[in-house]
């Protein structure tokens, strides 16, 4: 069950783009809005050493100006959900701040964008968000703000890809995807990539082997059921499944294909697989779907 949705904020429009899809999802759940602002002293901001020491007070007015603005979010929302929303001004670097938030409150979810820089001096893509995918234990709903086309109250969410590559890591995914299932009515649909290359992945392809046709025609069976055993235990649950097996040069390619169309609107994935720790999200299969895709993309780091 998600209780409480937590939104980072950071004081730009860009970031307040997540707001209308978390209230949606905070009413439909009957949970808890929380928003969270990371506040830095200003000398943090600008730089450090003696020329960059900041006139006294001016980091008072500051987080003076941070708390004005979260109050007059809340003031701008009204209630939402189980109640009022709640609001924390988080001392530290965004990132630390939000996962730490996050642990204090026991967030069930995340919802944020991934650009933006803020009023009071952010930059999400490449900084704050990519420090929550490594480091956050709560699941991220990551949406990409697009300044020229406004978000809709209730996200259109039809069908959700859940690629996996058989592993119990890549399946702890489907506990929060779930959760998404229940509040939008949309289905799931499993996916596994059956690689014919083994080797470097693209740029370096040509330097990878082909698999043998057998042992393509083993894994994709073997893919096959495991699938339709994940998708029976679904069902069990009144979730509504499909499988899904293709094959293709590396996994992040085929998964980034199936998302450009109008098939899937969203994709939920774990930021580790069967490689555990030795395959970390920098340069993985998860790294390239966040980084190539323009759907909403719900991420779970399993340990």
């Amino acid at each position: 069950m998600i209780g409480t949705i937590l939104v980072p904020l950071d004081g730009s429009r860009f970031a307040e783009d997540a707001l209308p899809t978390a209230v949606w999802l905070t009413k439909s759940a009957r949970a808890r809005l929380h928003l969270v602002l990371a506040h830095q002293p200003v000398g943090a901001l600008v730089g450090m050493g003696e020329l960059a020491v900041p006139p006294v007070g001016l980091d008072d007015d500051l987080r003076a100006q941070q708390a004005f603005y979260l109050a007059d979010m809340v003031k701008s929302l009204g209630p939402v959900g189980s109640g009022e929303v709640q609001t924390q001004l988080a001392d530290g670097p965004a990132g630390e701040a939000i996962c730490d938030e996050a642990g204090r409150i026991g967030a069930d979810l995340i919802v944020m964008t991934t650009h933006g820089r803020g009023a009071f001096g952010r930059l999400w893509f490449g900084g704050t968000a990519h420090y929550l995918v490594h480091h956050a234990r709560t699941p991220l709903l990551l949406l990409r703000a697009d300044r020229a086309a406004r978000p809709h109250p209730a996200p259109s969410l039809r069908d959700i890809l859940v690629p996996l590559d058989l592993s119990e890591h890549s399946e702890a995914v489907l506990e929060p995807v779930s959760e998404l299932l229940r509040l939008t009515g949309a289905q799931l649909t499993l996916l596994h990539v059956v690689e014919t290359l083994i080797g470097v992945p693209p740029p370096d392809a040509l330097a990878a082997i082909p698999v043998d046709d057998a042992v393509l025609k083993e894994r994709t069976q073997r893919a096959q059921e495991r699938l339709q055993r994940v998708a029976f235990r679904l069902r069990e649950r009144g979730i509504e499944a499909l499988v899904r097996v293709v094959t293709g040069p590396n996994a992040a390619g085929a998964v980034l294909r199936l998302l450009d169309g109008d098939e899937f609107d969203a994709v939920a994935m774990t930021t580790h697989g069967a490689g555990g720790l030795r395959r970390l999200m920098l340069g993985s299969v998860a790294d390239r779907v966040f980084r190539g895709v323009n759907k909403p993309v719900l991420l779970l780091r399993p340990f």
